[in-house]
């Protein structure tokens, strides 16, 4: 079983490049063939994988992040629609919101839900 939360490396190893991954769901969006829950993760995972190296003290980069991150959350415990083990609600993720986020991609990339 994996141990969760699992690190960056760890649960964006299959994910593609950013370029690929921003261009990917800005067309499914247009399309109109992407859940919101699939679009929330997405567009959480891929800032947090745009901010890995960004200074701690950037104001900015942080608002950002923490802006998708914690609208994924709100959906994912309005909806139940959470997969990983540890809940929406769980400690873990006040400490380390983008764990929650590591956790729902490293489970959704596994199924292979890429279209």
């Amino acid at each position: 079983m994996t141990d969760f939360p699992l690190s960056a490396d760890t649960a964006y190893i299959s994910a593609p490049n950013l370029q690929e991954e921003t261009e990917e769901i800005l067309r499914l969006r247009r399309a109109g063939t992407i859940s919101d829950r699939d679009w929330l993760l997405r567009h959480a995972a891929l800032t947090d994988r745009q901010t890995l190296g960004a200074d701690p003290a950037d104001g900015k980069v942080r608002t950002s992040l923490r802006t998708i991150v914690d609208k994924l959350i709100a959906f994912d415990a309005a909806n139940g629609t959470t997969t990983g083990p540890r809940a929406t609600d769980d400690p873990a993720w006040t400490a380390d919101p983008c764990g929650y986020v590591r956790q729902e991609y490293a489970i959704w990339a596994a199924r292979d839900a890429r279209p």
